[in-house]
């Protein structure tokens, strides 16, 4: 591994050679196969991860069988164990783990990183709480509706036709987004389909009348809505 390769992640970016060096030293690289798990729970040890390949589910789990998924971690990101929450890679990924103590004297030793991480974890705070919200007040429409449209506003490609947005889920880990069944899902995107509001193939959606998703949610100026092209 190279800086360069560390300086993808953002709360790294602002630091020095010695201290990216320093990093390194403290920290240990792991490769994961596709659908393998990275830490659960019941994790003793307590970490800081780093993604530096692939992606990474976080959700919870229940008994019933039941699983929500609380976010998909990108190259870059950085998340925590311990945080009560199921981690497992979505494709074949390399990590770095960072024992959290180490990470914490780093992160006081170094203004510039303790001020990123702060900005970090505000945000991770508000997308959970948006989320809870989006459980406790939407119907599962609305939920997905919402789910799209926040994935057009951060990983949209505009088009001739509408908004192309890549997600790379399957329609089950869709539905797991947005707290859901697999077929509520599947029926909520085959009905938007034949009227028109989006196409969706196995993998990517292209959104073709966004006004009537912000329509459906109740919110004709919703935050996450997109000036067409």
């Amino acid at each position: 591994m190279n800086f360069d390769e560390l300086r993808i992640i953002p709360v790294l970016k602002a630091l020095t050679d010695e201290q990216l060096h320093f990093l390194l030293k403290s920290s240990r690289e792991k490769t994961y196969k596709k659908r393998e798990s990275i830490f659960n729970p019941e994790e003793v040890n307590n970490y800081v991860i780093m993604l530096l390949q692939g992606r990474v589910r976080i959700y919870l789990a229940y008994p019933d069988g039941r699983e929500f998924t609380i976010a998909f971690l990108e190259p870059g990101d950085v998340y925590s164990s311990h945080s009560g929450t199921f981690a497992e890679t979505m494709d074949h990924s390399r990590i770095l783990f960072i024992e959290t103590a180490t990470f914490f004297r780093f992160m006081l030793n170094n203004p510039a990183i303790l001020i990123t991480m702060v900005q970090v974890l505000g945000e991770s705070l508000g997308n959970t709480i948006h989320i809870i919200e989006n459980l406790a007040f939407l119907d599962v429409d609305k939920r997905l509706a919402c789910f799209l449209l926040e994935a057009a506003h951060h990983k949209g490609t505009p088009s001739d036709d509408g908004t192309l947005i890549n997600l790379g889920l399957t329609v089950e880990e869709i539905a797991s987004a947005v707290g859901s069944s697999r077929q509520t899902a599947s029926m909520l995107l085959n009905r938007w389909d034949k009227e028109g509001i989006i196409k969706h193939n196995r993998k990517s959606l292209l959104l073709l009348d966004m006004d009537k998703l912000h329509t459906l949610i109740g919110k004709v100026d919703y935050k996450t809505k997109m000036t067409k092209k």
